[in-house]
């Protein structure tokens, strides 16, 4: 008898039990309540609320940060309270039972929705940078989790501007100058359209380095990207005086990537030194990643196109060991354009080696365009690398090294200026038969491939009594001697090459040449 009595009672919790599981996915209770978590990028140590704080400081959302969380047409604002909660003292999201999907963004205010985001044009505090710092989040469940948890992995949809000063010019000497100020010039909607215009966004300083959040968009080479106020002292050592400089062209900008610049002030110019390029998710530098922007092949492509339409004269900031794909990217960009052959003045900065084949060895077997090339950083160019070219002139003046065959047949090849190269592979110039000037520094190996027959030097095939040769005031004797890879190479002899008899013959590593100059490099 009391065993029927504990089995009808049991029979009844049960029956209770079941009833109160199924109320609580329909009901509005704390059971089935949305518990959020929020995160940045996933495993990020960047959070939303300390864009320019250390690695601490940007590892947990602050108290009373916002997020605008929505599922099944139903919107909430989360606030982060002081234990570390978000809540809404209010109302909150409902597991329902059903396949959810949410959305989710911050700042959670009403400048902002799920499909654009706001700029603010102040951020000159670290509170009102934080304003700018516009996220977003899609979630996707499909069942509820045992811990009634969602977590929200935000994602950045802003840019993050770095600057800080690397020099001032010698004209700022004993005036103790400081970049008080900085405005990066940028849209202020995320994403932002064609017909939005630039503005000047106040950066906050911490530290002597300004930041700011931009809205990340291509790039546009006439508009300004920076303004700078840089205050120093006037002539009695009052630091009143100030002055305001531009630095022009804003660069292609990607969302979740910080940008750090450095600029050179002079008294009245600034450029950009070097730039790094970061993810902003996690702080891992790109590999390669210092040029002046981040630079991909569309990018390349892109600004070569939009500059032709301006003229011939085209200019290229490229990470410092661009890959060939870039170069690719110039040459179909010219290809695609149809200019006409030799035309094109092409400036190539940031770039310190230009690759095997950058320029050569096309389809056709030549690069038919270019007529002025200026390298103003590289210092090493590869084997082939304008083999066949139809340059007329070449300026490097930071170029160290020449390999093989790198001006194989640039048979249009007038002007040679590589104050500092000092060595130079066999058959560097070879068929450059229209050479007239050619400058180099202090050689210190220049390459042969047979000595018997005096083949595969360096002007192997250039009619060398046309060229006045310019070298450095230390070059030395040149003599010759044979290379592990069984050619040869001229190498310094120890003895001055100024003076001597093979000067007053104008014979230089066993050619006669038009002139022979002396130069300081």
């Amino acid at each position: 008898m009391k065993i029927t009595r504990y089995m009808g009672a049991f029979a009844v919790i049960a029956m209770l039990a079941a009833c109160s599981t199924d109320d609580e996915l329909g009901a509005n209770t704390a059971a089935n309540e949305v518990k959020i978590a929020a995160t940045v990028g996933g495993n990020s140590i960047f959070t939303r609320s300390n864009p320019v704080g250390t690695e601490a400081e940007q590892q947990s959302f602050n108290e009373n940060d916002a997020i605008s969380v929505t599922t099944e047409g139903k919107t909430v604002v989360y606030t982060k309270n002081k234990t570390g909660q978000w809540a809404n003292a209010n109302d909150y999201q409902l597991w329902t039972g059903n396949a959810q999907t949410f959305e989710a963004f911050y700042p959670g205010n009403s400048t902002n929705s799920i499909s654009e985001g706001h700029i603010e044009a102040d951020q000159s505090d670290i509170t009102k940078i934080a304003q700018s710092d516009y996220m977003t989040c899609t979630e996707n469940v499909t069942k509820i989790p045992d811990t009634r948890q969602l977590t929200l992995n935000f994602e950045r949809q802003t840019a993050r501007i770095i600057v800080k000063v690397s020099a001032f010019g010698n004209e700022f000497e004993t005036r103790i100058p400081t970049l008080s100020a900085v405005e990066v010039y940028s849209k202020l909607k995320v994403p932002a359209g064609e017909s939005d215009s630039y503005v000047g966004i106040q950066a906050c300083k911490k530290d002597n380095v300004f930041y700011a959040l931009v809205s990340p968009g291509t790039a546009n080479s006439t508009e300004k990207f920076l303004k700078l106020t840089v205050t120093y002292n006037d002539g009695v050592g009052n630091p009143t005086q100030t002055k305001e400089l531009y630095v022009t062209g804003i660069p292609a900008l990607e969302k979740a990537m910080s940008y750090a610049y450095d600029v050179k002030i002079g008294k009245d110019k600034a450029t950009i030194g070097s730039v790094s390029v970061a993810d902003w998710g996690n702080g891992d530098p790109i590999k390669g990643g210092d040029a002046s922007t981040a630079v991909t092949v569309a990018s390349v492509k892109e600004s070569v196109a939009k500059q032709l339409e301006n003229g011939n004269d085209v200019e290229l900031t490229l990470p410092s060991n661009a890959s060939l794909d870039l170069f690719d990217a110039i040459k179909n960009a010219l290809k695609d354009k149809g200019v006409p052959e030799s035309s094109v003045n092409i400036t190539l900065k940031g770039v310190m080696r230009i690759p095997q084949k950058a320029f050569g060895n096309l389809p056709e077997g030549v690069a038919p365009w270019f007529n002025v090339v200026r390298l103003p950083d590289a210092t090493i160019i590869e084997d082939e690398a304008f083999q066949g070219s139809t340059l007329t002139a070449i300026y490097a003046p930071k170029v160290e090294e020449i390999n093989f065959r790198a001006f194989y047949l640039c048979n249009q090849l007038e002007i040679v200026d590589m104050r500092k190269a000092s060595r130079i592979k066999y058959s560097a110039f070879e068929g450059c038969s229209f050479l007239e000037r050619v400058r180099f520094g202090a050689l210190s190996s220049a390459g042969l491939l047979y000595i018997e027959y005096g083949i595969g030097g360096i002007f192997e095939s250039c009619q060398t009594q046309f060229i006045d040769l310019t070298l450095s005031s230390r070059q030395s004797m040149m003599q010759l001697r044979s290379t592990e890879e069984a050619t040869y190479e001229w190498v310094p002899a120890g003895e001055s090459y100024w003076g001597t008899e093979d000067y007053e013959r104008k014979e230089f590593l066993g050619y006669t040449f038009h002139k022979i100059i002396c130069a300081d490099d």
